[in-house]
């Protein structure tokens, strides 16, 4: 039975709708990330408001999936995006090579569009064919270290005055290989370290010693920086993740309380009649579609010599008996105080009375224990056939009335039929 963006998960098999998972109303969040049961465990919302409390925003181990998922779909634009910028980018420094090391423009020509083109196969292959986040987060990481490698070659290789000088361009490699990770913090230490052990044994090989620690501090105060946006990048993007998630699930609590009834956890009336009418609208003439309506019989009785603490375990105790008693595709809920509904597609006049009289049966034979008492109750239940020629909802409600108030009148705790059945 569907309440709202989900359904519970006990009346998957016996309503007939397939558990769906929780989903966001906003454009990027069309995709499913929480599932159903994660939902309605209240210690889930704890953990991710703890977790958002937290000052690292650590992502709770339930929902580490249901946050990569999030990023993939999130930060992949993202991703693609960067990705070709950067080779791009990659692509445009030969004309500065060019200027400034002119001896091997020719290698570096060579080079770079070998490089760029490998990587922009691998992004378009990566992209196209793995959904992994963490795999998209490094690919720019790993292409920066590559990129670096190949300029310290060059720079080795030219004899020009000017790659003392120009050799200081090479932050950018860190820079750029860094603020492409939004997913993890503990993959960015690893990238860098491994960019920065490429630059830096680069600028041993074309400098003194004197001249490599100054590089060296010159540069560290920029890969450091890196790390530091990446912290953020990777904090910002877990505390997004939390207040989306946070934010589904007060929709979510709205949607229900507006579908649900809060006692049963059924469908409440106007949302059922919502769904039947849906069905309806939808029914063709020679399929069969029933309806059953049944309540408590003394149902005053049972509140004023129980109390009504009794009465709502009496209803909950009938609620989840026909749950289990509706089959696939029927749609079940409590219509008001003691009294349920169910319509029944694609059943038949006898179908519907063998369904009845099912339910009368166990709900009979199942009663509420108090204190090592068992309190025994039944249920009347009418039953109605949708006619061919007035296809309605609430004539079929009433024609379901009118058996039921038969079923009373002939001592309770019986199933009457409006239609007669055919001989």
């Amino acid at each position: 039975m569907m309440k709202g963006a989900v359904q519970n998960p006990n009346l998957g098999h016996e309503q007939g709708f397939s558990t769906q998972l929780f989903s966001s109303a906003h454009q990027k969040l069309n995709q499913t990330f929480i599932t159903s049961e994660q939902l309605l465990d209240s210690k889930n919302r704890t953990a991710l408001e703890q977790a958002l409390d937290d000052r690292i925003a650590t992502i709770p181990a339930q929902f580490k999936q249901s946050y990569y998922q999030y990023q993939n779909v999130n930060q992949r634009h993202y991703l693609i995006q960067i990705n070709l910028l950067a080779q791009l980018l990659f692509l445009v420094y030969f004309f500065i090579d060019w200027l400034l090391i002119p001896d091997v423009s020719l290698q570096s020509g060579i080079g770079r569009v070998s490089l760029a083109l490998t990587f922009m196969l691998i992004n378009w292959l990566s992209f196209k064919y793995i959904t992994n986040v963490l795999i998209h987060d490094l690919l720019l990481p790993v292409s920066s270290a590559c990129a670096a490698g190949l300029w310290f070659w060059l720079l080795s290789q030219s004899n020009s005055p000017n790659v003392a000088s120009y050799q200081y361009a090479a932050p950018i490699f860190v820079l750029l290989g860094c603020f492409a990770i939004h997913v993890r913090f503990r993959p960015s230490i690893l990238a860098t370290t491994l960019i920065s052990l490429v630059i830096i044994c680069g600028a041993i090989r074309i400098n003194d010693v004197q001249h490599s620690v100054i590089f060296a501090l010159v540069y560290s105060p920029i890969m450091f920086f890196s790390l530091y946006v990446t912290w953020n990048n990777t904090l910002n993007a877990r505390r997004g993740f939390l207040r989306a998630m946070l934010n589904e699930w007060d929709r979510h609590m709205l949607s229900e309380l507006a579908h649900t009834d809060a006692l049963t956890q059924l469908n409440n009336r106007r949302q059922f009649e919502f769904m039947a009418d849906k069905k309806i609208r939808a029914w063709l003439p020679h399929h069969s579609m029933c309806l059953l309506m049944f309540d408590v019989d003394f149902f005053k009785r049972i509140n004023d010599n129980y109390g009504h603490d009794i009465g709502d375990k009496v209803l909950k105790k009938i609620a989840d008996i026909a749950r289990k008693e509706m089959r696939r595709g029927d749609i079940l809920a409590r219509f008001g105080g003691e009294e349920f509904v169910a319509l029944l597609p694609e059943s038949t006049l006898e179908d519907a009375m063998m369904i009845a009289g099912r339910l009368r049966k166990n709900i009979e034979s199942h009663p509420v224990m108090i204190n090592n008492t068992k309190i025994h109750f039944t249920i009347s239940i009418g039953v109605s056939r949708l006619n061919a020629d007035a296809a309605d909802l609430h004539a079929l409600i009433k024609e379901a009335d009118i058996a039921l108030y038969r079923a009373k009148q002939n001592g309770r705790n019986q199933v009457e039929s409006f239609y007669p059945l055919p001989t």
